[in-house]
């Protein structure tokens, strides 16, 4: 095992694409974040996709990093950021929600079955490369988390991840003209 860089080191490091200083990052946060995020949205399953997603926009975006204090106190910070506006984004919705009950109207549902639904998934999935697929069956609908699956398949954390992104990206695009 590698010895942890410094703080500063680790910043530019992963500012500079260095991998394994964006995987010795992810494996010394993530439990914490995802704890972390559990606490203010009570739900593990949303807690975790919000680590995840904040960790993914984090490489996506590691030339563009100005980060003024430690590398951990950011990711906590953003983690907050996310849970905050997903609390915003659920009291918008339920007062979108309980505003059209008050006035009698009936909401609006899409014009796509569940059923139907399900099966555009399992046909898109379907055709996803046989890693992607099995990353993506195991993380969505075996409801294991990214650590679990990185141990199972004996593939890093980080291969999960770019695995899910480029499964929901291929899903966004294959089901966009059925929802």
């Amino acid at each position: 095992m590698t010895e942890p860089l410094p703080g500063q080191e680790i910043l530019r490091a992963i500012r500079e694409g260095d991998v394994r200083a964006f995987q010795q990052t992810f494996d010394a946060c993530y439990e914490s974040l995802c704890d972390y995020a559990f606490t203010i949205l009570k739900d593990a399953d949303e807690a975790e996709d919000v680590v995840q997603s904040m960790f993914t926009k984090l490489w996506e975006r590691r030339s563009e990093l100005d980060i003024q204090h430690t590398v951990r106190s950011y990711l906590f910070r953003a983690v907050y950021n996310q849970c905050i506006n997903l609390l915003e984004h659920r009291t918008v919705k339920r007062k979108h929600y309980d505003h059209h009950v008050a006035r009698g109207e009936t909401i609006q549902r899409p014009e796509v079955f569940v059923d139907e639904l399900e099966d555009n998934i399992r046909k898109v999935v379907d055709t996803l490369p046989p890693q992607c697929k099995t990353i993506f069956i195991l993380s969505r609908f075996e409801e294991l988390r990214y650590a679990e699956i990185a141990e199972k398949l004996n593939i890093s954390v980080n291969t999960i991840q770019n695995q899910i992104c480029k499964a929901l990206k291929i899903l966004r695009e294959e089901l966009n003209d059925t929802i």
